[in-house]
């Protein structure tokens, strides 16, 4: 049960989050049938709604730059990609439910609302020892001071609707299922100091800046994953010191100076762990603790150099579509924000069963 029930708040967790998503693009969407609905004889036979110098200006094309940029200015840089990726998979899921569950009310001679009703009905109950241990399990999720008295009443209905989704998950582990929807990938260079091996299967690449308090969140979640995958997963750091960050350009120069005295991963550990002190003189402090060699440390925070590989960083990431942080690049594929390690997880076990080559 406790691997059901952390297998479906991950399902369901996504599912949440991509609500938003979904009705932001109803809108696009509708407006890419019209586009894509370009061959149909109602929409080519509808006359032109405007002329330049007798050559036609159709409706259809209207609608499609109108997509465009709707779809640009609700998902800007990298995220349109994930996102309609997201919004892509999670219909084709509802899809294939749907199907499913029609083959089976039509065998059982059901309509496919009675045919789900009944197979709820035959669902047990949840417990009170269940709900005592779903609370136990994500206590540190809750708001401080949230009693098990004040939440059993969703938490009853949340894992009544994990039963529910299990009637789905047992339909497909029985059928066919072949999901061939392609991931956008984005051509990433790998520069930087990383861990694991350069023969790794996955490569994730990092846009990050030491003075972002979402950067140090998913701090932990990095080694994690280092830990779980030391042979398969390569973790490469680059730099995207934020703008309205005062301090986060100098904190880069300093880790990348670090770095060239083989010291960058526990400089970055030090700079994570004080957010609030990283002006001039604490980074040459941090140096003074590792024992560094400050007459280089210091030639090279002031070397033109080391300004140009974080200026290099930032081309790529704005190039990449990279505009907060951090940002994730896993195989070329994005993910925004400090997402969990079931986030990574999924995605990382997806490349290692994706055919090389």
């Amino acid at each position: 049960m406790k691997r059901s029930i952390r297998k479906y708040t991950t399902r369901l967790r996504q599912v949440a989050g991509l609500v938003t998503v979904l009705f932001g693009l109803v809108a696009v969407l509708a407006c890419a049938n019209a586009g894509d609905n370009a061959n149909d004889d109602s929409v080519s036979d509808q006359p032109p709604i405007a002329l330049v110098n007798g050559d036609p200006i159709a409706l259809e094309d209207v609608d499609r730059r109108i997509k465009d940029s709707l779809f640009a200015e609700k998902f800007p840089g990298g995220k349109g990609d994930a996102a309609l990726y997201e919004a892509r998979r999670q219909t084709i899921n509802e899809i294939i439910d749907e199907r499913l569950i029609a083959r089976e009310a039509a065998t059982a001679q059901l309509s496919e609302t009675e045919w789900m009703t009944a197979r709820i009905t035959e669902l047990p109950e949840v417990t009170d020892a269940e709900v005592q241990t779903f609370y136990t399990e994500n206590q540190n999720r809750f708001a401080p001071g949230t009693t098990l008295e004040t939440l059993v009443v969703p938490i009853r209905e949340y894992l009544g609707q994990i039963r529910e989704t299990s009637i789905r998950e047992g339909l497909r582990d029985e059928a066919t299922v072949v999901v061939s929807l392609p991931r956008e990938r984005k051509t990433v260079a790998p520069l930087g100091y990383a861990l694991g091996p350069e023969t790794a299967q996955v490569t994730i690449v990092e846009f990050s800046d030491f003075q972002c308090p979402y950067c140090s969140k998913v701090v932990p979640t990095m080694k994690e994953i280092a830990a779980r995958y030391p042979e398969q997963v390569r973790i490469v750091f680059r730099h995207l010191p934020l703008s309205f960050h005062d301090n986060a350009r100098i904190a880069a120069y300093g880790s990348i100076c670090a770095g060239n005295q083989d010291r960058f991963w526990e400089y970055h550990d030090l700079l994570f762990a004080n957010q609030r002190a990283l002006g001039r003189e604490q980074l040459s402090g941090y140096a003074t603790t590792l024992a560094l060699d400050m007459e280089k440390f210091e030639t090279c925070m002031s070397a033109p150099e080391t300004e140009a590989l974080v200026a290099t960083d930032l081309k790529d990431a704005a190039q990449l579509g990279a505009s907060g942080t951090p940002a994730f690049f896993v195989n070329g594929i994005f993910l925004s924000g400090a997402q969990p390690i079931e986030a990574f997880d999924e995605l990382i076990q997806e490349e290692i069963a994706r055919p090389q080559g």
